[in-house]
């Protein structure tokens, strides 16, 4: 990464493997401590402007990405009795909500209600090498903090690359034998602490105390609570944003954790395996950012590629009757097989059931938000065929990046057989999508009483000056 002044050389940071793994042994906890407090003293030096142009643009990409996320899911019905709960108490002078009612309220309440309707339609984009949505657990608290500051464009996306880096450095860093914790409730919280930490342009000692206090306040969330619908899920990141940004208040007050809390946290307690090298792995080589995926179907990302073999199926036969098909079968990597649900009843276990994503797609011949409402989990067709596809595990067992592949085979009723096949679906750093793709995402969501956001967002994606020195706050309030 390139910084204003090098603070730290990679000669600097060599050791031996083997000194290291002895180092690891015997004092994991003080290793990662030290290398936790490098990765966030090497990140403070950086410069925006001493950035290349594809770091600036794939920061820009994220923010304007998991923006028209949040403005999605304002459109649910679920999360606008979320937000008229939220502004029982509102205030004109409060930080604004992305749902179109210009509706100002207190900067807790924001970034809850920003964060709830940012994972709610499975739209915003994560991180492919862990279990991390690094713009969702950052976005919310930096725009509501942003507006609280003033704050210029190019210092929120400065404050997002930085904040991003730590937050993926770290879900990277512990692992699980197992899917058994969610992101959105066990990391957030630290996302929002670093980034709100950076916005407000403090010392990296005070940003490490942040952190650590951080995972303090995350959430033990279970991850199968996807799968099995639970709504309370999608709250996570906003409740998430809200203890980031008080864990910073805090610290600013000498309220803090132990230096040693992070390691504490998801080793000792959540179980986690810890490799504490990974968090000064390439700190003047690489950015964590450019490995992040975006988007285009509206469920969970191990099941696009689902969606793009049922999706050329249909580009290569056409659109087909659901009531024609008799049976299905879709060969899925492990992740996806542990994503079966054939009877979903919330749109959020929609998103993430395996038979409703490829059932959906093949009735809607897309897997929009529409495809995804809760009318399409009662449609007598689409219950029909989710109740006669075979989920198995796709053999032999790919490696990265096509790790998340996906075979469909269909029989229709008149004995015809129709296969295809996704090896890996657009939008990972395999197959990125461009700022282009983002455009047009933003066209599609970007609308109604919130389309004066069109034109800004699309500045800020593609770099305009003008719009990056321009507030948060100016844009925000027309």
């Amino acid at each position: 990464m390139v910084n204003c002044s090098a603070l730290f050389t990679k000669a600097a940071f060599s050791k031996s493997t083997s000194n290291m793994t002895n180092e690891i042994s015997h004092d994991e906890p003080i290793h990662f401590r030290d290398n936790l407090t490098l990765l966030i003293s090497n990140l403070s030096e950086t410069c925006w402007n001493s950035l290349s142009r594809k770091i600036h643009q794939k920061v820009a990409m994220v923010f304007c990405d998991d923006i028209s996320a949040i403005i999605a899911g304002h459109s649910d019905e679920t999360v606008k009795r979320i937000v008229r709960k939220l502004i029982e108490h509102e205030s004109i002078n409060g930080i604004t909500l992305l749902d179109g009612t210009e509706t100002r309220i207190d900067k807790h309440s924001a970034v809850i209600a920003n964060g709830t309707a940012g994972d709610w339609c499975e739209l915003d984009g994560g991180y492919r090498h862990a279990l991390c949505h690094g713009g969702l657990y950052c976005i919310p608290a930096l725009i509501a903090e942003a507006e609280a500051l003033n704050a210029q464009v190019k210092d929120v996306l400065r404050a997002l690359l930085i904040s991003y880096e730590i937050i993926a450095k770290l879900a990277k860093c512990f692992e699980y034998e197992n899917l058994k914790l969610h992101g959105h409730a066990s990391l957030a919280a630290i996302g929002a602490a670093a980034a709100i930490g950076t916005l407000r342009k403090h010392t990296p000692e005070m940003i490490f105390k942040a952190v650590n206090s951080a995972s303090t306040l995350v959430s033990p969330g279970p991850f199968d609570h996807a799968v099995k619908g639970a709504l309370i899920r999608n709250t996570w990141p906003g409740l998430a944003a809200s203890n980031g940004l008080r864990a910073v208040d805090w610290v600013e007050l000498g309220v803090i954790a132990t230096e040693t809390s992070v390691y504490q946290v998801y080793k000792d307690i959540f179980g986690a395996s810890c490799d504490p090298r990974i968090l000064k792995n390439d700190l003047t080589e690489t950015w964590e950012i450019e490995e992040a995926y975006h988007k285009e179907h509206a469920c969970c990302q191990y099941g696009h590629s689902a969606v793009e073999a049922a999706r050329s199926i249909i580009e290569n036969h056409g659109a087909l009757c659901v009531s024609g098909i008799s049976s299905a079968t879709l060969e899925t990597h492990w992740r996806g097989k542990l994503l079966s649900n054939p009877a979903p009843q919330t749109t959020l276990a929609g998103k993430f059931s395996m038979e409703h994503i490829v059932a959906t797609t093949l009735k809607h011949g897309n897997a929009s938000t529409e495809a995804f409402n809760e009318n399409s989990l009662f449609d007598p067709d689409i219950v029909k065929l989710r109740n006669n596809i075979s989920i198995v595990m796709f053999e032999p067992e790919l490696e990265w990046p096509n790790d998340r592949p996906a075979r469909l085979k269909i029989e229709l009723t008149d004995g015809k057989v129709l296969i295809n096949e996704c090896l890996s679906a657009k939008g990972g750093p395999d197959l990125p999508f461009e700022s282009a793709d983002i455009e047009n995402k933003l066209r599609n969501l970007v609308v109604g009483k919130l389309s004066y956001l069109l034109e800004p967002l699309i500045k800020i994606l593609n770099l305009k000056d003008d719009y990056l020195n321009a507030s948060w706050k100016d844009i925000i309030r027309k």
